[in-house]
């Protein structure tokens, strides 16, 4: 573990993935109905969703469809792991395809270390894998 104020060195040609993602085969409205309905079967509520492109749309910007979808727990969190929430999943479209992405709750140990997130961004982490595997099987 970094002490704390450590910087995070990355070493070149190092790839480091920050997101888990996956490309949905239903259209770009059931992905959404599906991530929701996923999120909620693995112990999630959802705290809201974003419809940035009808957001933006209202004030005069045209980009293509992107859906913020906010996750939190189901039940009442422990301080730990309100430092790894919301959890947001975003749908968008690209080339084509309708993709679902989150960031990595893995990520945050470097961001707090001066709390011990491995056991709770470890279970987070699965669980929203296992939303990203069911909503785009």
């Amino acid at each position: 573990m970094r002490a704390p104020g450590e910087r995070v060195r990355f070493e070149e040609g190092v790839v480091v993935r920050y997101a888990h993602r996956r490309t949905s085969r239903l259209p770009f409205a059931d992905t959404v109905i599906a991530v929701e309905a996923a999120a909620r079967t693995h112990g999630f509520s959802i705290v809201r969703s974003h419809d940035i492109q009808s957001a933006l749309a209202s004030k005069g910007f045209d980009i293509g469809p992107l859906v913020i979808v906010e996750l939190g727990p189901d039940e009442e969190a422990d301080a730990l792991l309100s430092l790894l929430l919301p959890i947001r999943l975003n749908v968008y479209e690209e080339e084509g395809s309708v993709v679902v992405a989150a960031l990595r709750p893995t990520l945050f140990r470097e961001v707090f270390p001066e709390h011990d997130l491995e056991e709770a961004s470890q279970r987070l982490e699965s669980a929203v894998v296992c939303v990203l595997d069911e909503a785009c099987p």
